[in-house]
């Protein structure tokens, strides 16, 4: 599944997920690279999925 790189737009996928403990229960973080090698680590609903066209 592709996402929508958080910093510059361009495609990315997770390279690892994981379930992690907050005060409101647990949240899942995923660790994405996009094609211009940003990194985003953080919640995952916080990623916008891509779309084929």
């Amino acid at each position: 599944m592709l996402y929508d790189c958080p910093e510059c737009g361009l495609p990315a996928t997770v390279t690892h997920r994981a379930r992690l403990s907050s005060t409101s229960g647990q949240i899942e973080h995923v660790d994405v690279r996009c094609a211009a090698d940003h990194r985003f680590l953080g919640p995952a609903d916080r990623l916008r999925v891509l779309l084929p066209r």
